[in-house]
């Protein structure tokens, strides 16, 4: 388990780091080595315990959100040979319901008894805890996928390396992340919500999310940066789970009238392919692939 002290950089391994003044007291710095920004420090066990004791599950998920979701499923399609399909850290399982009603076995692993609960009344696979290559044959899975999950592991190359394991030769591992080098960091400085210690502990860039990749021998197929999340800007570091809710059901009202508007969509579109271009989206999500 995790325990306090110094934190070597978790993609170099080095302890030589520059602290981020308007983020002190989250304890971040920057590695002077590879550049990638993480906590200084390992949280405790009971830091942790006390923090995602009261972690919400989200039993319902909106229709944007759903179609999103096939949208995605629509792009694993190229990577479908076994059918097989992991998500890590599954939360309550909506994704993964998604994709076993499109014919994928679908398995999962999470914390929580709430989640857990969630996730098997929809008839999922799920495993308790981080995930173990042991409880899956090597290579076992066409795509693993892990969204807004790398950000908050203490070790996150070594559980890079377990996702790989299970992933077939060929396979397509699918992550998302906050990017450090966005536009809402920016605009919100050292209120953005994102930093957040101990739950967010590794701030990639695309630069440092590719180089995580690359020392797992995994091939960029993509990687995007998208959207300016106007519920992250007006959600201030600090704010409770009520209030954050709160904001969070007013953006989810704007998405749906832009999900309404044939033109509003077209300009997303061209934002969206802007942000990605200069790399300065708040949302980064990527394909890798595991070379044969």
């Amino acid at each position: 388990m995790p325990q306090p002290g110094p934190r070597p950089c978790p993609l170099c391994g080095s302890l030589r780091k520059r602290p981020i003044a308007a983020y002190a007291r989250h304890h971040l710095a920057r590695c002077t080595g590879c550049g990638l920004v993480h906590t200084a420090l390992v949280p405790t066990t009971d830091e942790l315990q006390s923090y995602y004791g009261g972690y919400p599950v989200h039993a319902e998920v909106s229709p944007i959100t759903l179609k999103r979701y096939d949208e995605l499923l629509d792009r694993f399609e190229g990577w479908r040979t076994t059918g097989r399909i992991l998500d890590v850290g599954c939360g309550a399982g909506h994704f993964l319901q998604r994709a076993a009603l499109r014919g994928w076995t679908a398995h999962g692993t999470e914390y929580g008894g709430q989640a857990l609960a969630a996730s098997r009344a929809k008839g999922i696979a799920v495993i308790e805890g981080p995930l173990d290559p042991s409880n899956y044959p090597t290579g076992h899975f066409d795509v693993v996928c892990s969204f807004e999950v790398i950000e908050h592991v203490p070790h996150p190359a070594e559980d890079l390396e377990r996702m790989v394991s299970v992933l077939r030769p060929g396979g397509l591992l699918y992550l998302t992340t906050p990017n450090f080098r966005c536009t809402g960091r920016w605009l919100s400085g050292p209120d953005w919500s994102v930093v957040n210690y101990p739950e967010h502990l590794n701030y990639f860039t695309p630069a440092t999310f590719k180089a995580l990749a690359r020392r797992q021998g995994l091939r960029t197929a993509w990687l995007r940066t998208t959207g300016m999340d106007l519920a992250r800007i007006r959600t201030k570091a600090g704010m409770d789970r009520t209030a954050r809710s709160q904001v969070r059901a007013g953006q989810e009202e704007f998405r749906e009238r832009l999900e309404g508007s044939p033109a509003l969509n077209a300009a997303k579109r061209m934002l969206n392919g802007l942000l990605t271009l200069l790399g300065i989206g708040d949302h980064m999500k990527a394909g890798f692939v595991k070379r044969p």
